[in-house]
């Protein structure tokens, strides 16, 4: 959903928020060793459990400089520390959802009051939107920030919803009186990849899969990544993506609709002004889908 996520790891992108950070003080200044050395050992941990970004970019920061576990996660003043909290504030604030998904989560608000024979809507009171994703813990209140200021309720699958100025209508039940909710999985917390059974099976506790009529989904499975990322191998993109189908049919869904979002530019290399077409592209086609599918 969002296009700046891995925007942001341009050479050039990511060079300036190392700098800006302080991580560049701290011997990070090459984007190389940063994913090499930072990214690529961490993302297991980051991605399946509550330490988030930050607190595994700073014990592995401590244990490659030799700073220790003890002083790193010490309260108070920490040059490491205070870079690193810097670093994920700036990937955080450049993760927003792209405006071109607008239509889908205010369709959901908008359609509450419509009738279900509305064509023309994207969504109908009826729908339900899931935003499953592999991410660190940082994303859920992310999303739940975002989603909030569209006046939509971000609701994560386990866990109480992050602190946000309250919606109208909001009575702490998972349903709102007046707009239901973008339910949120993220794979941190949850403990587990969303390609894995495990995943579906907390998911199915809380949303039982075979209710559905239909399941529409929209994923990249990894395929839009940085050019070099171990989790874009695109071999590894065609296993999940089949891992994550047969989860879905073995919980009786009667029918999954699929719309892989894959960008043919590289994200890693490719034009802005290409990429930044064809991005909208794809999301006007996705929402197409979801309307004609539905």
């Amino acid at each position: 959903m969002s296009l700046q996520t891995v925007l942001f790891g341009r050479t050039v992108r990511l060079k300036r928020a190392l700098q800006k950070s302080g991580l560049a003080r701290l011997g990070y200044r090459d984007p190389a060793r940063f994913w090499e050395e930072l990214v690529f050992p961490t993302w297991e941990e980051g991605g399946l459990t509550s330490k988030g970004y930050g607190g595994v970019l700073a014990e592995r920061m401590g244990e490659l400089l030799g700073i220790g576990l003890r002083v790193v996660r010490k309260p108070g003043h920490s040059p490491l520390l205070d870079s690193v909290r810097r670093f994920v504030g700036l990937y955080f604030r450049h993760s927003w959802i792209d405006p071109g998904w607008k239509p889908l989560f205010q369709g959901v608000s908008t359609a509450f009051n419509r009738s279900c024979n509305d064509k023309s809507a994207i969504c109908t009171p009826q729908d339900t939107i899931l935003i499953a994703t592999d991410h660190y813990a940082e994303c859920t209140p992310t999303l739940c920030r975002l989603l909030h200021g569209w006046g939509i309720q971000g609701r994560p699958i386990l866990g109480q919803t992050h602190s946000h100025p309250p919606l109208l209508g909001e009575r702490g039940s998972i349903f709102s009186r007046t707009k239901p909710p973008v339910f949120i999985a993220n794979s941190a917390d949850l403990g587990a990849w969303k390609k894995d059974p495990s995943f579906w099976v907390k998911i199915n506790g809380k949303l039982p899969l075979q209710s559905f009529q239909r399941i529409l989904l929209i994923d990249d499975f990894g395929y839009n990544e940085q050019r070099g990322d171990p989790y874009a191998d695109r071999k590894r993109v065609e296993e999940r993506r089949s891992s994550l189908l047969r989860c879905l049919r073995s919980f009786g869904a009667p029918e999954i609709g699929v719309f892989p979002f894959f960008l043919e530019s590289s994200v890693t290399d490719a034009p802005l002004a290409d990429l930044y077409e064809e991005y909208r592209r794809l999301v006007d086609n996705a929402l197409l889908f979801l309307r004609e599918t539905r």
